[in-house]
């Protein structure tokens, strides 16, 4: 990016942000996630510091928040209420370091470190003892007076624990709806008819705005504070809580860490730990904690050089669209994904993400160049949720899809009533590459060491054409190719031989065949018991199957009756495969003593910290448990890990009973 690039780019950053600064702070309308919103401030942040004879003081960097609502008296705040700059990486965390180190030469630098609470900032007066004002902090430099509001708060003293007779007080710190009280404060607003609360934080700062204090003190909120400005003789951040929490206030304990070394491993902590947490938070907060150097630091622009937000792995990001480009999957679909400029997201760098189809493409209107909001939650792949349109340069350019396959040449057609499209030729070479790639997956034959690039290396030369010819590899085929040496080529055709027993679910799955997943098979392995029973099977035999419908009848029971695929089945029996069907792996319902989840429907979301994802559903399957992939009114039960998503959204909304992974393992 060139100057005159840069300089463009910035303009219409600072254009975006403002936009989303009023729909947050001024009409309380967001249209963009709060990550999303950080995402775009930190790009422009990276860029100013980058080409510093761009920042202007009309910048989103040199301020800290949108105009007050003006609904309240105005209040000018003595000292401002200065923002907190971001970063998301332990690398950026190093960068700050050595930024202030320099600054402070060879003073020894210790940090206290505290969660950042995810609420609304305040501040509040006390005089001779007793609360005189609260005010928002506004755009740092004036806010609103909404005294009577937060002295509706039970954690918001009425007077100090110790007066300090003659001499005004201030204290800083946040206004938060606790988990607890948001979902019973949704709870209430179903039984009402009115709509749902979006989240606690909107809740907490839309009730500080209330012109009438008994809307807020029907809320339940809280406050817990950071700050305290007023000299009443300490030293340091750490004394700044000790000394709040004696005049009667609730502050986070926080840390004090000798470097950053304790600094990461205190953010770690506090991530594995905040879903216990009463209340929501986004990182920590790391102080330098002395008060003299903290103040010697200064102030750049509208942050402190002294303190900094080192936030959580966010599950959305923006970034840019370089391009896009076709990916062919073993049923011959045909998948567009975008090729991003590489960003964080969820503590990974993303580089792709998939657009799923052309439907998609026109719904959000997406062009390659743009800027967009990719999402990231658990293990699921990351995809484009948003295009921003006002970041445009007009080079834009429009996608379409292919006419033609791109690697066979065949016709490329959208069947009627689907919204993928597909390459005609099922002996495609990418197709039937992708077939490989998933016939040695784990959640099928499992062969350890055939991975997609050695199958690739494999089918390249000449040694595979087929899932039986696996079968049939030698110690002698391997030995001598690229990445592999003798004790890899011994283990490799160990895992073969040993894969060579397999449970019929995973037979059956491990085939590919078009609308047959994972659950799916194992409905099937459970019905027919063998596979000789399954490939006698009629449609109407099939369509008994829970939740088999006559697209995958059809399906099943065509590629049983192919050719080609009766000759690949006599190969396997031929290579001397062998499924089992033993009780323990097909569900025996009936001798289930834990009736807890018993034919019932289970759906999964957010990240689980004690067991994978699979092995969560295996434990369902063994309890005679069904998994959906999607919400409905039939599903009973949503198991919801940390950062659960849309489908935590649709469950709270259709009442289904949600359960945490601690519930989960206590019921199973």
């Amino acid at each position: 990016m060139d100057k005159k690039q840069a300089k463009q780019r910035i303009e219409k950053l600072k254009k975006e942000i403002r936009h989303h600064g009023y729909l947050y702070h001024v009409l309380d309308k967001p249209e963009i996630s709060d990550a999303a919103w950080d995402s775009l401030k930190h790009e422009l942040y990276k860029l100013e510091q980058k080409y510093p004879e761009f920042i202007t003081p009309d910048s989103p960097t040199q301020r800290v928040g949108g105009k007050p609502l003006a609904k309240f008296e105005k209040v000018r705040h003595k000292i401002p209420m200065l923002s907190i700059e971001d970063v998301f990486s332990e690398e950026e965390l190093e960068a700050w370091q050595e930024k202030i180190q320099k600054l402070v030469l060879n003073e020894k630098l210790n940090y206290f470190t505290e969660m950042k609470i995810d609420g609304f900032g305040i501040a509040l007066i006390y005089k001779n003892g007793s609360f005189f004002q609260g005010a928002t902090r506004g755009d740092g430099r004036i806010g609103e007076n909404v005294t009577q509001n937060l002295r509706t708060i039970g954690s918001i003293p009425l007077c100090l624990r110790e007066p300090y007779e003659n001499k005004s007080v201030e204290i800083r710190g946040e206004v938060y709806m606790s988990k607890k009280a948001f979902e019973k404060a949704n709870k209430q607003r179903k039984k009402e008819g009115l709509a749902l609360y979006a989240n606690p934080r909107n809740t907490a700062a839309g009730s500080i705005r209330q012109l009438d204090p008994k809307l807020a003190a029907s809320r339940d909120l809280n406050f817990l504070a950071y700050d305290l400005v007023t000299d009443l003789g300490q030293t340091t951040h750490q004394e700044k809580h000790q000394i709040t929490r004696v005049l009667g206030f609730k502050t986070d304990q926080g840390k004090f860490c000798k470097n950053l070394k304790e600094v990461i491993t205190f953010w770690k902590k506090v991530k594995k730990a905040r879903k216990k947490l009463p209340y929501q938070i986004d990182g920590v907060v790391v102080n330098v904690n002395s008060n003299e150097l903290f103040e010697r630091l200064g102030v750049i622009g509208k942050t402190r050089r002294a303190n900094i937000a080192l936030k959580f792995p966010a599950k959305q990001a923006t970034t840019i669209i370089e391009n896009i480009k076709i990916q062919i999957g073993r049923t011959g679909a045909l998948t567009p994904v975008a090729y991003l400029k590489p960003i964080q997201v969820g503590g990974t760098t993303i580089s792709r993400a998939t657009l799923h189809n052309e439907d998609e493409i026109k719904r959000l209107r997406v062009k390659i160049g743009d800027t967009v909001i990719i999402q990231r939650a658990g293990d699921v792949i990351p995809d484009v949720v948003q295009v921003l349109p006002r970041l445009r340069t007009g080079k834009e350019k429009e996608f379409h899809m292919p006419k033609k396959c791109p690697v066979c040449g065949s016709a490329i057609i959208r069947p009627k009533g689907e919204a993928v499209h597909r390459c005609v030729n099922p002996r495609c070479k990418r197709v039937q590459r992708k077939k490989l790639h998933h016939f040695v997956s784990k959640k099928t034959f499992d062969i350890v060491g055939l991975g997609p690039k050695i199958i690739n290396q494999l089918v390249k030369q000449g040694l595979i054409s087929n899932p039986a010819d696996i079968f049939q590899l030698r110690y002698e085929d391997l030995v001598n190719l690229e990445r592999f040496a003798k004790k890899s080529a011994e283990n490799t055709i160990k895992a073969i031989e040993e894969s060579k027993i397999i449970p019929l679910h995973k037979f059956i799955f491990s085939l590919g065949i078009r609308h047959v997943g994972e659950e799916s098979a194992i409905s099937l392995a459970a019905h027919f018991s063998s596979l000789e029973n399954l490939k006698k099977a009629g449609i109407d035999d099939l369509l008994k199957i829970k939740d088999t419908g006559e697209v995958m009848a059809s399906s099943i029971y065509n590629w049983f009756r192919d050719k080609k695929n009766t000759e690949l089945l006599n190969k396997f029996k031929q290579v001397g495969i062998k499924i089992r069907n033993p009780k323990r792996e097909i569900r025996n319902k009936f001798k289930i003593r834990n009736k807890n989840f018993l034919n019932k429907i289970v759906v999964l979301t957010g990240e689980l910290e004690s067991m994978t994802r699979d092995e969560a559903k295996e434990k369902i399957r063994e309890l005679g448990g069904d998994i959906s992939n999607s919400v409905s009114k039939n599903t009973d039960f949503v198991i919801a890990g940390v950062e659960p998503g849309s489908k935590y959204d649709k469950a709270k909304k259709l009442g289904i009973e949600i359960i945490n992974e601690e519930e989960f393992l206590k019921l199973s």
